[in-house]
């Protein structure tokens, strides 16, 4: 099972683990050969100096990661930010296409608050 697991990373995905100096890295894969040598992009490390760097790695020392959907709006801001430093148009096209959802989704709640009628919330005002 953990040999499935490992013939599943590809170019691009998000993986964690340790770099071939033992570092505890995550980062996306930017690079793979046919000898199992995997070029890690690092965002987060063990080792500060790694952060921002390209690590290598073997492929049965790292894990592909879960898909990450993001739920709010500051978090896809987040990530279009990371698209446009990587120069990524198709990731950030989609996550346009998410900040879209996000943002209708909460102005159809915000109108359909504002527009509810809520019975026994109207007083009667007596004018002499």
């Amino acid at each position: 099972m953990e040999w499935a697991k490992q013939t599943m990373i590809g170019v691009g995905d998000w993986v964690g683990g340790t770099s071939i100096e033992d570092e505890k890295i995550i980062g996306y894969v930017d690079s793979m050969d046919a000898y199992g040598t995997v070029k890690v992009m690092v965002t987060q490390s063990d080792r500060q100096e790694a952060i921002g760097s390209i690590v290598n790695s073997k492929r049965f020392k790292l894990e592909k990661l879960d898909e990450y959907t993001p739920a709010n709006e500051s978090d896809v801001l987040s990530l279009m930010d990371l698209a446009l430093m990587t120069r990524d148009q198709l990731w950030f096209d989609e996550l346009g296409s998410t900040l879209r959802s996000i943002q209708s989704k909460r102005q159809n709640g915000a109108s359909k608050e504002s527009t509810g009628f809520k019975h026994g919330s109207a007083r009667r005002i007596k004018i002499d």
